[in-house]
């Protein structure tokens, strides 16, 4: 028998084993009715207002049950598992640095989900290790076959400690964990062990039968060095980079991916990437041959049988299949249907557009009954969806695509939802929060509209009452909308929903007293969209966000919704808060087309407070070529969820912002996750061009630095000089970057060349934007910067800057800009606008 052989990582942490299959049952519970009042506003902010009913007998049966040791067939790598009368198979798991073991994930319905991991320390000599299991679900612990520790603390995606001890004997031990969590919607379900402290010359080893161990580290080695030339491809082809580790053989990498929506569906996209010998680039072949969209991809290569995975992810977006914008917004509407009807993602948006645009019929009735059927489920988020059913069967009635058979199925569809968490359902929709609130009103409102005189089974209640519940909800929603704005301010992918139910309410109801509020808050949209846009992409600090927004700014929805109102920005895969859009007569107000660009030389200074009681002070400096925008004192030394209170564009490749990892793993699906969130959340301030970021981690959180994203390969130029970051993009915007702190750049992995670590907790950043217009040459500015007096501690900063002052502030204070503090709060939604010079 063969064995990989590890250290422990960072000398403490246990994090290599074999890993079952993830074992998945669903979940059914009794249906009923959750009567408390949900503010959507509150629930809007990441916490939790409701448990699951569902889930509270759930926990209460695992915390109960006696888990017997498990059954396998063979430990080792290709041996199995035996688990709800199933063999569940053996895999080596490759880290890749992450300390913990997760099935986390995107469950629309509810759902058991359980893994079993197996792995071998190597000890010295006898010893009671301590060490501190973290569990976000449930665990068991044996250690050579004795259960040692039972740990069930079930907090959703929360993750619990218990310290425990695992006896070791001299030599070879065998620990087994067994892991489980009720899945609903984002679940987290993971686990790490962590030692109270080193132990020296404790070993992990793995079995692998009679592979080559040395080989497998190699491709090991190779694998986690996978990344794309760039996070972007939108010309020529697309080029991978990792160094083949076989002397006279290819690397061979499979590669199954999508975008986020197809991959749910298991619409998936594969290819294989090959690297000849003694290469370490490949090409996939010209970017118009790959999905469009954020594509994420699970990467697989074998090795003497054994099968080893990683993760790809980048944004493909050929410009190629941009058309030229036509000079009307009805013109660019049926554009957009002729975009989505080819290349959209296979969900009810494509389904429409077709309708619009034409398409093949097979295609049509094959995402349709999917749609339905996935509705019919009551999966999250199917209040998206179902909005679409009365536009298609009042418009379309007559359509040959849409059937006797297909008419009915979507009537049965609407007539037997569950439109809000008063009626009853064992399901995990989500209906606590301002997007999905709003959403579950309007299907309700246009589906009692179309059916007047039916009963709708689950609530028992005639279209007749159900508008005029729909109607009793959506007041009190819009008078709250137009008050405090959206909580989960300027969020590029919950922004799209919000005008998916402003649009699809326009577009469809009789009620005029609904279709006036509706277009008074998508105009509201727009105003959003021109003022925190640059050239048309949206994309700027937010309430929400996750990473195939943050790396998929040219095609998020929110841009597409810029190009059919003003004619830039650009089309997409993406449909949410377009189609319905596209099929309403709606006009984008030509008042604020006046914010969409800055003419150079000059700056839109935007200040705003969005949210339930003042949520989120924003402010934003627009220039020609640069938006730079902020959450100003969010929930400072918090714990984050997925806001980001800073960020600075100069494109959509050309960006800039700095968090705190919520986890190690690069691909994570936790809220914080590695890009996308805070774990711990800054003090961030700004002042016209110039912001603050200072760090003060928790001393509890697993993550213990702070980094930048800036991808070097998309600028023009790129200079490092001691503290200092530079940047100048290929418009003629400037960045300078400060940390306190040495930046180390990323040379490894999928980051490489697009991120600067900033070891320990405490840290000051100050960023400061410029142009070629104000400074002339990137030597110039450089040279200006670094030449400004300052002071930075790990704690505060004086910056004397020649045309803004002395900015002086820290982790305890806010920033004040010769010695008066700035006003962030206090503001309304709409907020203030100042035109002012750039300095």
């Amino acid at each position: 028998m063969q064995y990989l052989s590890y250290a422990l990582q960072q000398e403490h942490i246990i994090n290599r084993f074999l890993v079952s299959e993830t074992h998945v049952q669903p979940v059914k519970g009794e249906a009923v009715i959750i009567q408390k009042e949900a503010n959507v506003w509150e629930g809007s902010v990441g916490a939790a207002s409701h448990v699951n009913p569902v889930r509270e007998t759930f926990v209460k049966q695992r915390r109960e049950a006696i888990e017997p040791y498990p059954t396998f067939t063979e430990k080792v790598v290709g041996g199995s598992v035996l688990y709800g009368g199933k063999e569940l198979e053996l895999s080596a798991r490759f880290p890749f640095n992450d300390p913990v073991l997760s099935l986390s994930g995107f469950y629309p319905n509810p759902t058991w989900i359980s893994a079993t991991a197996i792995t071998f320390l190597d000890a010295m000599k006898p010893m009671d290790l301590g060490c501190e299991l973290s569990v976000c679900g449930g665990a068991r612990i044996w250690v050579n076959q004795q259960l040692i520790a039972t740990f069930t603390p079930h907090v959703r995606n929360q993750m619990q400690q218990k310290h425990i001890t695992l006896p070791l004997s001299q030599g070879e031990n065998e620990v087994v964990v067994f892991w489980d969590e009720f899945a609903e919607r984002d679940s987290d379900c993971n686990f790490s062990l962590t030692l109270d402290s080193k132990v020296e010359g404790l070993v992990q080893k793995l079995p692998i039968g009679e592979r080559d161990a040395a080989l497998v580290l190699a491709v090991e080695e190779a694998l986690g060095n996978l990344s794309c030339k760039s996070n972007h491809v939108r010309t020529g082809e697309v080029e991978l980079f990792c160094p083949n580790p076989y002397e006279n053989q290819n690397l061979e990498i499979h590669l199954a991916g999508a975008t986020e929506e197809n991959f749910m569906v298991g619409d998936l996209y594969e290819t294989t990437a090959v690297f000849l010998p003694s290469k370490s680039t490949c090409s996939l072949g010209p970017c118009e041959q790959l999905p469009i969209g954020y594509l994420q991809f699970k990467a697989t290569t074998q090795v003497q049988g054994m099968s080893m995975a990683y993760h790809l992810a980048f944004e493909n977006f050929p410009l190629s299949l941009v058309p030229q914008a036509k000079p009307t917004m009805d013109e660019r509407k049926q554009q957009a249907f002729e975009v989505l009807a080819r290349y959209g993602e296979r969900n009810a948006n494509r389904a429409v557009a077709i309708l619009h645009a034409g398409g093949p019929q097979d295609e049509f009735e094959h995402i349709l009954r999917r749609q339905i059927t996935f509705i019919n489920k009551r999966s999250d988020c199917s209040d998206f969806y179902l909005s679409y059913f009365p536009h298609i069967l009042r418009t379309f009635a007559d359509h040959p695509y849409v059937t006797v058979d297909l008419k009915s199925e979507m009537k049965q569809c609407l007539l037997n939802f569950r439109y809000w968490h008063d009626e009853r359902g064992d399901d995990a929709m989500w209906f606590y929060s301002e997007n999905h609130a709003l959403m579950f009103h309007v299907c309700q409102l246009l589906a009692g509209e179309l059916y007047p005189d039916e009963i709708f089974t689950n609530s028992g209640m005639t279209g007749v009452q159900m508008q005029q519940k729909a109607i009793g909800l959506l007041r009190p929603w819009f008078e709250t909308f137009f008050a405090i704005g959206f909580t989960e301010w300027n969020s590029p992918p919950y922004l799209p929903i919000d005008a998916l139910g402003f649009a699809s309410l326009y577009a469809q109801t009789s009620n005029q007293e609904m279709k006036a509020l509706a277009k008074k808050a998508m105009d509201s949209i727009y105003y959003i969209l021109a003022v925190y846009s640059l050239d048309g992409i949206f994309s700027t600090t937010a309430g929400r966000t996750y990473p195939k927004e943050l790396f998929g700014n040219n095609s998020n929805c929110p841009s597409f919704i810029n190009w059919i109102g003003y004619g830039i920005g650009n089309t997409s895969h993406a449909g949410k808060g377009v189609t319905a859009l596209c099929f309403s007569d709606y006009q984008a107000p030509l008042k604020y087309r006046q914010f969409c660009q800055v003419p150079q030389g000059k700056a839109l200074v935007s200040q705003s407070t969005h949210g339930y009681n003042g949520h989120a002070d924003i402010y934003a400096c627009k220039t020609s070529c640069s938006l730079l925008s902020s959450a100003n004192n969010f929930r400072v030394g918090e714990r984050g969820f997925q806001e980001n209170p800073i960020h600075l564009i100069f494109s959509a490749t050309e960006q800039v912002w700095v968090n705190h990892p919520g986890e190690h793993n690069l691909f994570g699906h936790a809220r914080p996750s590695y890009w996308a969130g805070n774990g711990t959340l800054p003090r961030v301030n700004q002042y016209e061009n110039f912001a603050s970021i200072v760090f003060n981690t928790k001393a509890d959180h697993p993550v213990d630095f702070t980094h930048v994203y800036l991808p070097t390969m998309e600028f023009a130029a790129f200079e490092q000089r001691g503290n200092w970051l530079f940047a100048e993009a290929h418009n003629g915007g400037y960045v300078a970057l400060y940390c306190s702190e040495k930046l180390k750049r990323v040379l490894y992995g999928p980051n490489k060349d697009r991120e600067f670590i900033a070891q320990g907790r405490k840290a000051v950043y100050l960023l400061r934007v410029g142009s070629k217009h104000g400074y002339g040459s990137l030597e110039s500015f450089m040279q200006a910067m670094q030449n400004t007096p300052m002071d930075a501690t790990a704690e505060t900063y004086v910056f004397e800057d020649a045309a803004l002052g002395r900015l002086e502030g820290g982790w305890g204070v806010s920033l004040q800009v010769q010695g008066q503090p700035v006003k962030y709060n206090g503001f309304d939604p709409v907020g203030t606008n100042l035109w002012q010079s750039e300095r």
